[in-house]
């Protein structure tokens, strides 16, 4: 069964709930749980159609943009380190790698 007939059936489900006359809590916990499914797997179909997390890393990459991984804060000089994609060492006041000279994104790098 493929998301889109899993929403179709747990909407047409949820919608035949709402006409029945069942004092039972599990009927009434049954609408919100169906509601809660058919919200996340709409989600999950907008992200897959966006794309996932490596394919947009990838899609950045390709715009020369580069999101250095953490290595650590440098006390020394208040900064923190990184290493490009290149494998070169690079440091947040940088905007520019020195050996390959793409663009470091340090907004999205945390420790």
């Amino acid at each position: 069964m493929t998301e889109s007939e899993a929403i179709e059936v747990l909407t047409d489900r949820h919608t035949s709930i709402g006409t029945t006359k069942c004092d039972d809590v599990s009927w009434r916990k049954l609408k919100p749980a169906i509601d809660t499914a058919v919200n996340a797997l709409e989600e999950i179909q907008q992200y897959r159609a966006i794309g996932t997390v490596e394919e947009c890393r990838e899609a950045r990459k390709k715009q020369g943009v580069c999101e250095p991984e953490y290595l650590g804060e440098n006390v020394a000089i208040g900064c923190r380190d990184g290493k490009c994609d290149c494998g070169n060492i690079v440091r947040s006041y940088q905007n520019f790698c020195d050996d390959c000279g793409i663009k470091l994104e340090w907004d999205c790098v945390r420790g």
